[in-house]
C-alpha cells in the first residue's frame, strides 16, 4: 500500500535545498506559465521520495471491499446490541461506504443503517436508508422488517396515508413469509395491529411535509449586471481600492443583498461522513461513490454531477488532494471549468474587448458579472506581493496538480468522460507537457495565488454538550468546506462590517446587519473583527494575508478589546492599564506590581482546570466547588467583563443546570451573557446563541418566565437579522415562547 508524506514539508524542503542561482532565476519570472515550465525543467518534484511510489499505487487505494464492509457491519451490530447507537451508526456508515454497488452486502449495510437511525429518531434518514436497501439486493425474507420500520417512521413524521400503505405491505409480507416462526409472527401481527390503530386515530392530525427549499428573498429585484446580487447594490471601481459594492438605495438591517452559488467548492475531509461531497448539505441519505470508499453524497443527482465534473479525476488522488490544503480548490476550479472551455477562454481573452485597459474585471461582453470562469479568473492574485518562498512552493503545488491531470488523462479530454489510459508507472519527472498543458498549469498557479485572499470558508453552527441533559452548551461556527464566490469577493474589508454571511448548503446568503444608506460602501470582514481581535492582531493578520493596512473606523479608534483581558483596580474596580512590570488605574491613583495579579490569575486557572476535570467525569459537586473557588480568586483581580470571569460563571451555570438547580444558575449565566454581549456586540450571533441558552434555563427556573420572554424576543430579533425567520433556532425559540405564555396563564 502506498503511503503519503507531508506535501507542505516536501515543498519547504525543496525550497531550502535550492541553489541561489535557481532562486534568482525563479524570481526573474513574472508569468505563471513560465514558472510552471521552469519548475518542471528543474525536476524538483522527482526529489520527493514517496511521491512516485504513491502515483504508481494510488489507483489501488480506497477501493470497495466486501470483507471490510462485513467487518464494519459486524462491529456495528455489537455496538448496537450494547445500545451504543451513535458509535454503531459510524460503523454502519463505514459498512455502506466499503460495500460494492448493487450487492447484497450494500443492501444489508443499508438495512442496519436504517435500524440505528430509527433508534436515534432520525426518521427521514431511516426512510432514505430503507429505500437504498431495497435498491441494493436487500434479502427478501427479512424485507418485512424494513416495511414495518418505514411505517413507524411515516407515523412519527405525520404522513398517515403513506404509513397506512406501508403497514399493509408489512402485514402482507409477514403473512406470506414462511420462514418466520409462529410465535414471532404473532408478535409482529400484534405490533402491526397496534400501529394500524394508532394511524387511524391520528388521521385528523396528519401533516404533509413540504420538501421545497425556502429560498431567501433578495431585497429588491435581482440585478441585471450583478446577477447573483440585489439591484440595491452596484459595482464601482476606484484605482486605489479596486472593485467594490455600493448601496443604490437605503437598505434596512436584515435584508438579503447576495444569494450566490459557488463557482467551485471543496468539502473538508473531517466532514466526509456527515456532509454531501458535492452540495455540502448535511447527509440525510448515505450515497457512496461507486468506485471509492471515501466520499458520500446526499442523492444520486449529486453523485452523478460530482463524478462528471471532477470526482472521476480526483477519486484515486484524494489523499494527495488532502495534503495540499487550499490548493485543492484550485484543481476543482479548473475541473469545473472544463478543458475545452479553458482553451476557448484563452483564445477569447486575446480579443480586443478583453484587452481594453478600462475593462472592469469579471464583466462579460454582454455587460454582466455572473458565476462564470471569467469572474474567477479576474479576481486579484497579489502575485507581486507574495514572498518568493511562498510563490516557489505554490508553483511546486501547481505542478503537482498538473501532473495529476496529465496522469489521469484529463489533459487529453475535450468532451465526455475521462478514460484513464496513462501509465502510472511512468516517472513523473519524465512527463512531457505541451504548450496547452503548461497553460493549464499556469491557471492552476494563478488560482492558488487568488485563493489566499479570495477563498471563503463555508461554516456551520456546531453544538458541544457536556451531557445529553445539559441546557448550558457551547456553540461555535465550524468550517466544513472552502469555496470561491466571485460576487461576494468584490466586497472590501472593514473590521466592523456591514454584512454577515450565512450558508444554505453551499449557497452563500449575504445579509446586511446594520442599516446602509444610499451611496454607502458595503463592507465584509475578512476574519479580523474588531469584537474578536485586538487592533494590533487585526493589522498584522490583514497585512500578512491580504497585503494592506486597514484604515477602517475601528482601526482609527480606541481598542476596546483591552477591557476583556484587564485586571481590576482593588480600590474603585475600574479596568487597570498594564505594562511590563506594573498595573495602574486611570480612575484613581492606585498602582501596584503586576506579580500579585499574575499569581492570583494563575492560581485561578489551576482551579478552573480542576473544575473541568470534575465536569468531564460528571462529578458535579466537585466541579461546583472548584469553579466557585476559582471565581472567588478571579473576582479579586479580574475586571468585571474579563473573558475568563465570564467563562467561569458560564461553567458554574452549566453545573447548576445539570443538577436541575436552575434558579442558582441564573445569576451566573446572566453575568456571562452580559459580558459576551459587550465582547461580541449586542447584535452578534455569539450573543444570540448565549441568549438562546439563557432562555432555556429561564424556562425551567421558577419565577423567571417574564424575563425569559424578553430574552427570547431579543434572541429571535438577532437570529432573524443574521439568518432570516426560517432559521431553525428561531422556530425553536418561538415554540418555547408559546410554552412560556401557556405557563404564565396557568400561574
Amino acid at each position: 500500500m502506498a503511503t503519503i508524506g507531508n506535501w507542505q514539508a516536501a515543498t519547504e524542503s525543496i525550497w531550502k535545498a535550492s541553489s541561489i542561482n535557481c532562486i534568482d532565476q525563479f524570481k526573474s519570472l513574472k508569468d505563471e506559465i513560465d514558472k510552471i515550465a521552469f519548475m518542471h525543467k528543474m525536476g524538483n518534484i522527482g526529489n520527493v521520495s514517496w511521491l512516485q511510489f504513491y502515483m504508481e499505487s494510488c489507483e489501488k487505494l480506497h477501493l470497495k471491499s466486501p470483507e471490510k464492509s462485513t467487518q464494519h457491519r459486524n462491529y456495528g451490530n455489537k455496538l448496537f446490541q450494547e445500545k451504543k447507537y451513535k458509535d454503531a451508526l459510524e460503523f454502519y456508515t463505514q459498512s455502506v461506504m466499503e460495500a460494492p454497488d448493487k450487492t447484497r452486502d450494500l443492501g444489508l449495510a443499508y438495512g442496519n443503517h436504517s435500524a440505528v437511525c430509527f433508534y436515534l429518531k432520525l426518521y427521514q434518514e431511516t426512510i432514505e436508508s430503507i429505500k437504498l436497501a431495497f435498491d441494493n439486493q436487500y434479502p427478501e425474507p427479512t424485507s418485512y422488517k424494513l416495511y414495518l420500520r418505514w411505517a413507524h417512521c411515516l407515523y412519527h413524521t405525520g404522513d398517515m396515508q403513506q404509513a397506512s400503505k406501508k403497514v399493509n405491505t408489512a402485514k402482507k409480507e409477514v403473512f406470506e413469509n414462511k420462514e418466520i416462526e409462529e410465535k414471532r409472527k404473532v408478535k409482529l401481527l400484534e405490533e402491526i395491529k397496534l400501529l394500524d390503530e394508532n394511524i387511524a386515530k391520528n388521521r385528523s392530525y396528519e401533516t404533509t411535509e413540504d420538501n421545497k427549499e425556502v429560498q431567501p428573498e433578495l431585497f429588491h429585484d435581482r440585478d441585471t449586471v450583478l446577477t447573483q446580487a440585489s439591484s440595491a447594490v452596484t459595482m464601482k471601481f476606484h484605482k486605489d481600492r479596486g472593485r467594490y459594492l455600493q448601496a443604490t438605495c437605503k437598505i434596512p438591517a436584515g435584508s438579503v443583498i447576495i444569494a450566490e452559488k459557488p463557482f467551485a467548492t471543496v468539502l473538508l475531509p473531517d466532514h466526509y461522513q456527515t456532509h454531501c461531497h458535492h452540495c455540502i448539505g448535511q447527509l440525510t441519505a448515505v450515497v457512496p461513490c461507486r468506485r471509492c470508499s471515501t466520499v458520500l453524497y446526499c442523492s444520486e443527482t449529486c453523485r452523478q454531477q460530482s463524478w462528471s465534473i471532477y470526482h472521476q479525476i480526483e477519486c484515486q488522488y484524494l489523499d494527495i488532494c488532502h495534503s495540499i490544503g487550499i490548493a485543492h480548490l484550485s484543481l476543482r476550479i479548473v475541473l469545473t471549468a472544463g478543458l475545452q472551455h479553458l482553451l476557448d477562454f484563452r483564445d477569447k481573452s486575446a480579443s480586443e474587448f478583453y484587452q481594453k485597459e478600462d475593462r472592469i474585471g469579471g464583466v462579460t461582453e454582454e455587460g454582466t458579472y455572473d458565476k462564470t470562469y471569467l469572474s474567477v479568473y479576474d479576481l486579484m492574485t497579489h502575485a507581486l506581493d507574495i514572498e518568493t518562498a511562498d510563490s516557489f512552493q505554490y508553483t511546486l503545488t501547481a505542478l503537482l496538480l498538473l501532473t495529476i491531470l496529465k496522469k489521469s488523462g484529463w489533459l487529453e479530454k475535450k468532451s465526455g468522460d475521462v478514460e484513464t489510459t496513462n501509465d502510472n508507472t511512468e516517472n513523473i519527472t519524465k512527463l512531457q507537457f505541451s504548450h496547452d498543458d503548461l497553460y493549464i498549469g499556469g491557471l492552476l498557479l494563478r488560482h492558488i495565488e487568488q485563493l489566499v485572499c479570495n477563498a471563503h470558508a463555508i461554516t456551520e453552527l456546531q453544538v458541544t454538550q457536556t451531557s445529553d441533559t445539559s441546557l448550558v452548551d457551547s456553540k461555535s461556527q465550524e468550517r466544513v468546506a472552502t469555496a470561491i464566490y466571485p460576487t461576494t469577493s468584490l466586497l472590501n474589508h472593514s473590521c466592523d462590517p456591514s454584512i454577515i454571511p450565512g450558508f444554505d448548503k453551499d449557497k452563500l446568503v449575504v445579509r446586511v446587519i446594520k442599516d446602509v444608506e444610499a451611496g454607502e460602501e458595503i463592507f465584509n470582514c475578512y476574519g479580523p473583527h474588531h469584537k474578536r481581535m485586538s487592533k494590533m492582531e487585526r493589522q498584522q493578520a490583514l497585512k500578512t494575508q491580504y497585503f494592506f493596512t486597514c484604515q477602517c473606523p475601528s482601526c482609527q479608534a480606541y481598542d476596546e478589546q483591552d477591557i476583556f483581558t484587564s485586571y481590576c483596580c482593588p480600590l474603585c474596580k475600574a479596568a487597570l492599564k498594564e505594562n511590563e512590570t506594573t498595573c495602574s488605574c486611570t480612575a484613581c491613583d492606585f498602582t501596584d506590581h503586576v506579580t500579585m495579579f499574575l499569581t492570583n490569575e494563575n492560581t485561578a486557572k489551576n482551579m478552573f482546570i480542576d473544575g473541568l476535570k470534575c465536569l468531564q467525569i460528571q462529578d458535579i459537586e466537585g466541579a461546583i466547588q472548584n469553579f466557585t473557588n476559582c471565581l472567588n480568586v478571579q473576582l479579586k483581580v479580574l475586571y468585571k467583563h474579563h473573558k475568563s470571569l465570564a467563562e467561569t460563571k458560564d461553567c458554574l451555570a452549566q453545573c447548576y443546570a445539570l443538577s436541575k438547580k436552575y434558579n442558582k444558575a441564573i445569576p451566573y449565566l446572566r453575568d456571562s451573557v452580559c459580558t459576551l454581549g459587550k465582547l461580541y456586540g449586542d447584535t452578534s450571533i455569539e450573543y444570540a446563541n448565549e441568549l438562546h441558552k439563557f432562555a432555556g434555563v429561564l424556562y425551567y427556573a421558577e419565577g423567571f418566565l417574564e424575563e425569559g420572554l424578553t430574552v427570547i424576543d431579543k434572541a429571535v430579533q438577532i437570529f432573524t437579522l443574521h439568518c432570516g425567520n426560517k432559521y431553525e433556532l428561531v422556530q425553536e425559540l418561538e415554540e418555547m415562547k408559546i410554552c412560556m405564555l401557556d405557563k404564565l396563564k396557568i400561574e
